[in-house]
């Protein structure tokens, strides 16, 4: 029984104790599209369950206009219809009538309906003066908790556009409008919006979750050097796609590994895809006994003990949804998920298009996976290798550099990086992208950047996309007047980092490499990045 469907049941527990419903399923149908429920010779109390239910699963499926119909003149004072409003108005993002609706005394008395209470709560107090801003053409509405945040909705709204065609084209689905996002400076706030525990979104990293109805995007500013946000929402988008196609049936492998086989093919491919590879991560960790069984993942991979954890099982349902989905036809995927929302469990879904259930599909991946992942994975990252480096051979003059470049001491800096093996012969630092775009400033300063070239060749050159390495390769490359390739450069500098200066600040109009940021200060995105107050903690 899913997180949603406990949340139903808590409120026909309380109200009508008759109902011996125990732990069984919700499964009632829904009426087809603007069919209510029948208004028969009955007292309303007595439809109210079935008014109730409908609503809940229009409010899943995401059809949240047609679940206000449901509830048009239904009394507030019925248990069963507060609870039904309630979850519609979290869905809707009125947080405050949620708070309002779900403080009856009989309602706080069962602990799914305080659950529900506390993230109405939480949101509330997340989204009291946000900044909203709306693309009635487009169908998206964003909410800024910080306004610095707000120059990114044209670049966000045309992210969601892009992932929503595709995600129609590939899995069938259709999209109500509007989209909502809700983008928050910190974990603090992604927790309270969603319910996920705050120890759980730091553990694993979490940067957005997709839940009750909307995305919980983590503000990109919150990281040092942002991270791969436009893909994020694309991974977020699928979850809802997938959530409205089954009635939110899909396992638990099957959101993850769909989301994360999904959220790359909005766009052109990167050479940083599956870098490293899903399937070598898997069985690296099969060989450390990090792997799971794919239907015994838990409530969500956000909520494993660890981020390798988190990363290994990410990898697995990746591994194993991509293998899966290369089996088939375009229309398998739609298929699996249109058979679950009819109401078959996974395995008899699978059977019913595949002639398999999930057992024998298991088993097919996992022999295949050595075949799969020719080559190991790394043991660890180049920030790994860095950290690892004992002493000042490595990571203190690193950050000794950082700091006599940023006062001016360009030439000072460079010698600390400088002489054979003080820096580039320390193990796994060769293709550290930080370490590469560090030096390439240092001769920018210097006036040497045509000798920056072979620092930003070929993105296979570098471990890890990195925004700072990106804005060099761009710079260098619109030096020599690759202006397409610049450009390219950029863009994916700016899915990492969009509040990096020298990404959405970057000159333009045949303006020098080293001119002033102020140069494209026209630009919202620039703007943005130059007055933005210093970077956020996440934490």
């Amino acid at each position: 029984m899913t997180f949603a469907q406990r949340l139903f049941l808590f409120a026909l527990l309380v109200a009508a104790s008759a109902l011996s419903l125990g732990g069984r399923r919700v499964r009632a149908e829904a009426p087809a599209p603007g069919v209510s429920a029948p208004q028969g010779p009955r007292s309303l109390a007595s439809l109210a369950p079935s008014q109730a239910r409908t609503a809940f699963e229009l409010t899943t499926r995401l059809d949240l206009d047609l679940a206000a119909k449901e509830l048009e003149g239904a009394d507030l004072e019925v248990p069963e219809i507060a609870a039904a409003r309630a979850r519609l108005a979290v869905f809707t993002g009125d947080c405050d009538l949620a708070t309002t609706l779900l403080a009856r005394r009989e309602l706080q008395a069962d602990e799914n309906a305080r659950a529900l209470a506390d993230v109405a709560r939480g949101c509330a107090r997340v989204t009291a003066g946000v900044v909203v801003l709306t693309d009635a053409a487009r169908g998206v509405e964003v909410k800024f908790q910080d306004e610095h945040d707000a120059t990114l909705f044209p670049l966000l709204v045309e992210t969601i556009e892009r992932a929503r065609a595709m995600l129609t084209a590939e899995l069938g689905v259709d999209w109500p409008r509007p989209t909502r996002f809700v983008v928050v400076r910190d974990h603090l706030s992604l927790s309270a919006m969603t319910g996920l525990p705050y120890e759980a979104a730091r553990t694993t990293g979490t940067v957005a979750v997709a839940k009750w109805g909307k995305v919980t995007l983590l503000s990109p500013r919150a990281a040092r050097h942002g991270y791969p946000w436009r893909d994020t929402v694309a991974h977020e988008l699928t979850h809802l796609a997938i959530t409205r196609a089954s009635a939110d049936r899909a396992p638990l492998w099957l959101q993850e590994g769909l989301a994360k086989r999904q959220e790359v093919r909005w766009r052109a491919p990167s050479s940083f895809d599956d870098r490293p590879s899903a399937d070598a991560i898997v069985v690296r960790g099969v060989a450390r006994k990090l792997d799971l069984p794919l239907d015994k993942l838990g409530p969500s991979i956000a909520m494993l003990p660890s981020a390798e954890a988190a990363q290994v099982a990410f990898s697995e349902v990746t591994s194993f949804v991509r293998y899966f989905a290369s089996r088939g036809d375009k229309d398998t995927l739609p298929r699996v998920l249109l058979a679950l929302k009819n109401g078959q469990s996974v395995d008899d879904a699978l059977k019913f298009v595949t002639q398999r259930d999930l057992p024998a599909w298991d088993a097919e991946w996992r022999a295949q996976l050595p075949k799969l992942a020719p080559e190991p994975a790394p043991a660890r990252g180049p920030r790994e290798a860095r950290e690892a480096n004992p002493g000042t051979s490595l990571r203190d003059r690193v950050r000794l550099a950082e700091l006599l470049l940023a006062q001016g001491h360009a030439a000072a800096a460079a010698a600390e990086l400088e002489g054979g093996d003080r820096v580039d012969g320390a193990e796994g630092t060769a293709d550290d992208p930080a370490l590469r775009a560090l030096r390439g400033r240092i001769l920018e300063a210097l006036e040497r950047l045509d000798e920056a070239g072979p620092l930003v060749r070929e993105p296979r050159d570098v471990a890890s996309s990195f925004a700072p390495w990106w804005a060099l390769r761009g710079r260098v490359l619109g030096a020599k007047g690759d202006e397409p390739g610049a450009e390219s450069s950029f863009a994916e500098g700016i899915g990492e980092d969009p509040f990096d200066k020298e990404l959405a600040c970057r000159p333009k109009g045949g303006a020098p490499a080293g001119a002033d940021a102020g140069v494209n200060g026209v630009d919202p995105l620039c703007n943005g990045a130059r007055t933005a107050p210093p970077r956020d903690s996440a934490d």
